[in-house]
């Protein structure tokens, strides 16, 4: 889940808004496999700073690796018929803490979770898990990019809202469909920090006819 370039999404007033997409989308199935102990070390320390992020009621994610911005992560999490989006960010951008960056080296310990969550309808869960199967699914979505990236957003998706189901992929960068699963993950977190309903119905519907849905 590693990269540094071009931060992809500017954060004003800590609103997240998304960017133009690429042209096309590159998915890898699965999680990014890491074998540089650099990667290892990162991946671990964001897991263990965000882990409201990986506990068992989480029904779907998207994790956000910025080169320069704290990282991020929203979702859904369920328990029994409730369900509630969350949004987890890290206090400070872990990658820089731990001296990756060229910087001195310090203890991602001292780095807290900001988490903020708000209940959210089944109906509109289930709308959103809908976006996420769909491109999830796809295997138009997935490819291998020539192209050489110094510094960008990389992202992880996760989804297991249906019985027996678990989709997984890892992409640097994002592409016209991913861009509308980026979109409803911001609105995710807007969302849970408080914002109107209505803008997170209003992203959900627009991903809902960009996908074709």
């Amino acid at each position: 889940m590693l990269g540094r370039v071009i931060i992809a999404f500017a954060l004003l007033l800590f609103v997240k808004t998304p960017t133009k997409a690429g042209e096309k989308d590159y998915l890898q199935r699965g999680e990014e496999k890491l074998n540089d102990k650099i990667e290892i070390n990162y991946d671990r320390a964001v897991r263990d700073v965000l882990s409201r992020a990986w506990r068992t009621d989480v029904v779907l994610r998207m994790v956000d690796i910025p080169p320069f911005q704290p990282e991020w992560v929203a979702g859904i999490t369920r328990s029994g018929d409730q369900y509630h989006a969350f949004e987890v960010t890290a206090s400070k951008h872990i990658w820089s803490v731990l001296g990756f960056g060229g910087g001195k080296k310090g203890d991602y310990h001292s780095i807290h979770s900001i988490i903020h969550e708000r209940a959210i309808s089944p109906s509109l869960a289930a709308r959103i898990s809908t976006l996420w199967r769909r491109v999830l699914k796809d295997s138009r979505n997935y490819g291998t990019d020539t192209a050489m990236y110094l510094d960008t957003d990389q992202f992880a998706y996760y989804l297991s809202f249906m019985p027996r189901e678990q989709l997984t992929a890892n992409t640097t960068g994002w592409g016209p469909k991913t861009e509308q699963l980026n979109n409803v993950a911001f609105a995710l977190a807007n969302h849970a920090e408080g914002a109107p309903e209505g803008e997170l119905v209003k992203a959900i519907t627009r991903a809902e006819r960009k996908l074709g849905i």
